[in-house]
């Protein structure tokens, strides 16, 4: 009988995690005692969760105990341990991977297609910045001038202030062509490098200037003539 109660307590604690009513509030205890499930067949866990907690106060903790203490506990065993062990090291591979995928994100066909998405419908010229972090993920997207990009010389000092609020490691600026084809004028390019040599003084990197024109672009980093400034 203590066998099926034991079980009916599993089945809900697993069905209350797979709802979704698990989070931060939860009781570290009752996360471990939901993971020790899967440690120990046909056996209450609760009280062992309580005493790795009472022990060593949080989950971490109970994760990085050296494997000679935590066999010491009635229930823990060379063959169980492992699963403990190994929650923290997964983690981290884990967040490795997401950092990964965020450096995959920034493959030059998905900025293309986030800077165009920003530039959709509009009828006036406008000039942005992608503000990027040492990580490769997209901080923010700002509009910072509206008009020509030789007309509002890209305003610098406005680009320099955006840049050290977002903490930004690269940036990628970009303008609109709404009323012409999506092709770099002598005045875009020099605002580029004029741009990329005052943001490498902040030791912050410009990696691209695109330009817009309805659904063309052309990214000047991509550019068998242009991609030397980016360099």
């Amino acid at each position: 009988m203590a066998e099926n109660i034991h079980s009916g307590h599993r089945e809900r604690l697993k069905k209350e995690f797979l709802d979704g009513n698990f989070n931060s509030s939860t009781p570290d205890h009752k996360w471990l005692e939901l993971l020790l499930f899967f440690c120990i067949n046909r056996s209450d866990t609760n009280p062992l969760a309580h005493e790795l907690i009472n022990k060593y106060k949080t989950l971490d903790a109970v994760f990085e105990a050296p494997v000679n203490e935590l066999i010491k506990f009635n229930g823990l065993t060379k063959n169980n341990v492992p699963l403990l062990k190994m929650i923290i090291p997964l983690a981290r591979k884990i967040e490795l991977q997401k950092s990964d995928n965020i450096f995959n994100a920034l493959h030059p066909d998905n900025i293309n297609e986030y800077v165009l998405s920003r530039f959709y419908g509009l009828t006036t010229e406008q000039m942005g910045i992608v503000c990027i972090d040492q990580l490769g993920k997209i901080i923010d997207f700002k509009f910072l001038s509206e008009g020509d990009i030789g007309e509002v010389s890209i305003s610098t000092r406005n680009i320099i202030k955006y840049v050290l609020e977002k903490n930004a490691s690269c940036v990628i600026i970009a303008h609109n062509h709404p009323k012409s084809f999506a092709l770099p004028s002598k005045a875009d390019i020099d605002a580029t490098v004029s741009l990329r040599k005052i943001l490498e003084q902040i030791n912050v990197r410009l990696i691209d200037h695109i330009i817009v024109s309805g659904s063309d672009y052309v990214s000047l980093a991509q550019s068998q003539e242009y991609k030397s400034i980016f360099i």
